[in-house]
């Protein structure tokens, strides 16, 4: 009997020792001896259904719906959502770790960064060119609506580009495809007027002076200007075409004098 009541007499005093929580949050707490968890090396889970739903290993590694995984902070295992909550804040990162963790043999990564007011932010997935130098985007979709493959946004402008304002795609060491169609806005973008009867078609003797004077042919770019300012493919290709057609011009003008020439013998 006596053993029964010193029994109940420890009971009693754990419970009335026993730490409480409260309902008003935070409010008279303290972290110390007031938390969530475990203070050994054992792990923590989290159940609904007497199924397991979370997991905190005892290094902090979290798993949820699946096991911690030992090489990473979060391991989940099912659908996800992320919603930044400040939009004027810069560095948002997703799928990215820190610049000092990131191998070499990492392929790419995915960030948010460089927010601009009224904009939806940028997209960038990047892979270092130089290990550790996060500077070299692969591919990025700006804010503004541009799009960048291997290029730089940045370093742009050190790099001859002085009209960037006026393209939306820059990619560099080439584009490979099958096909390119460029539309041409209007008819006289075409070169077809050089066949109209009012057309001034040079002679061939100030043609010669020109070329003897300037080394190019009249509208077509030197070699000094294609290399600072770079070519613009549909112009180019509809300023070829009007040279051709000013060629055949000559040729058959050629014929005509070649043919009374042979006539008049």
């Amino acid at each position: 009997m006596k053993k029964t009541i010193t029994l109940a007499a420890i009971v009693i005093a754990a419970f009335s020792n026993a730490q409480t929580w409260n309902l008003t949050g935070n409010t008279g707490t303290d972290p110390a001896v007031n938390f969530l968890g475990t203070s050994d090396a054992k792990d923590l889970v989290i159940k609904t259904g007497n199924k397991e739903r979370i997991q905190i290993n005892s290094v902090g590694n979290i798993g949820i719906g699946t096991a911690p995984d030992p090489k990473r902070t979060l391991n989940l295992l099912g659908n996800a959502t992320f919603v930044a909550t400040d939009p004027t804040l810069d560095g948002y990162h997703f799928f990215s770790a820190g610049q000092n963790n990131i191998k070499d043999s990492d392929l790419m990564w995915l960030s948010y960064n460089n927010h601009q007011t009224n904009d939806v932010g940028i997209l960038t997935l990047s892979a270092p060119p130089t290990p550790g130098n996060w500077s070299q985007p692969v591919f990025s979709v700006r804010a503004n609506g541009k799009v960048l493959i291997g290029v730089n946004w940045n370093n742009l402008a050190q790099t001859g580009c002085a009209d960037c304002n006026n393209y939306k795609l820059f990619v560099r060491q080439g584009i490979k495809t099958e096909k390119v169609k460029v539309e041409v806005a209007a008819e006289n973008g075409w070169a077809d007027y050089v066949f109209e009867d009012n057309y001034k078609l040079m002679d061939l003797k100030t043609l010669e002076n020109y070329i003897k004077e300037n080394k190019h042919l009249p509208e077509v770019p030197t070699t000094a200007e294609a290399i600072k300012e770079g070519i613009e493919l549909k112009e180019m290709n509809i300023l070829l075409l009007k040279k051709i057609e000013e060629l055949t011009l000559h040729v058959i003008d050629l014929n005509k004098k070649i043919e009374t020439l042979q006539n008049s013998k």
